[in-house]
This record gives C-alpha cells, structure tokens and sequence, in this order.
C-alpha cells in the first residue's frame, strides 16, 4: 500500500472508534427536539412575516411604496 492508502484506511477507522463514542439520542429525545425546533421556525416565519407586513403598510402610508 502506499501511504494514502494507508492514510484512507486509518481515518475510515478512527472514524468508526469516534462513531461509537457519540451519544446517540434516544427516539424520544429526537421527536422532542424535532418537534421544538419545527415550533421555533414556525415561530420565527410568523414574526419575520409580520415585520415585513408592518413595515410594508408603513411605507404604503408615507407614499414610499
């Protein structure tokens, strides 16, 4: 082999011995996080979308737009 290959194969098993010390979440641990981060982006696009709108209706009323 020569030393890439053998560089490869050194990072492909370093990096099975790091995957098995990640703490994998549990099932419910991910639909927890799953379902607050899609309550934030909701949140976030409900604000963003009345910003826009407000500041939209602003420069309507000052004959900007």
């Amino acid at each position: 082999m020569d030393a890439n290959s053998k560089k490869a194969v050194e990072f492909l098993i370093d990096t099975q011995g790091e995957l098995q010390k990640v703490s994998w979440p549990t099932r419910d641990e991910l639909v927890g996080s799953t379902g607050v981060v899609i309550i934030l982006l909701i949140a976030l696009g409900a604000y963003i979308f009345g910003v826009d709108w407000a500041i939209t209706r602003i420069m309507r009323f000052i004959g900007f737009l």
